[in-house]
């Protein structure tokens, strides 16, 4: 049976908070708070926040406080403009490779997201909506690529969902995502990496339009 150490079960539970915005960007983590919520020693805290400064979701001030990371308005723009043109090579690569059987989930899927358009289901939406990047991940042979793109989602996480939140952009996303199936379907790569770098162009000009209510 496989035992989670001390270190790797904190780590888990403050990433965890962090992504789903329990810890907010800018606020200090305070080691002693944490080793005694968590029942071990400062130490083990430490080795834990180390790992989340090598995941970019905290950093090390002068003073060796510990502090949710904090996107500026620039840091944000470049990572998202790194993101579409790895999303893009991901989905070009996808479209070579990827089976009818995926398409068959991602056909379910995108049913399932208008499903939770219609009842005003923000949170499901966004649920299949990662499920359906996941397929397409799996689908794409260059790993590396994903490996690389998986540093930068995380980064931008809480910020992406929060732009489903705005008025008007969770329809123009299903449709974003309608079109893409169907270059997929087609097996059409150019296609599907030019839709796919257009969706995440989208996003990109939402997060910079509103940018003061995102961040």
């Amino acid at each position: 049976m496989l035992v989670t150490s001390p270190v790797q079960k904190v780590y888990k539970t403050i990433r965890e908070r962090i992504l789903n915005q329990e810890y907010v960007p800018s606020q200090t983590l305070v080691e002693s708070s944490l080793a005694e919520e968590f029942g071990v020693s400062r130490n083990t805290v430490r080795k834990a926040l180390m790992q989340l400064v090598n995941d970019k979701l905290v950093v090390m001030e002068a003073n060796k406080s510990a502090m949710v990371k904090y996107l500026t308005r620039e840091e944000a723009i470049n990572l998202m403009e790194i993101r579409e043109r790895l999303e893009g090579l991901i989905t070009y690569s996808a479209a070579e490779n990827i089976s009818q059987e995926d398409l068959d989930k991602i056909k379910l899927n995108l049913e399932m997201m208008k499903k939770s358009l219609e009842e005003g289901d923000i949170i499901e939406y966004s649920e299949r909506n990662d499920i359906i990047h996941k397929i397409i991940d799996d689908a794409c042979a260059n790993r590396q690529a994903i490996e690389l793109i998986e540093s930068i989602r995380i980064q931008l996480r809480s910020y992406n969902k929060r732009t489903i939140l705005l008025t008007g952009r969770s329809e123009e996303s299903y449709q974003e995502h309608l079109e893409l199936f169907k270059a997929l379907e087609a097996r059409d790569r150019e296609k599907s990496e030019l839709l796919m770098r257009k969706h995440m162009a989208n996003v990109r000009e939402t997060l910079i339009k509103n940018y003061n209510m995102l961040f």
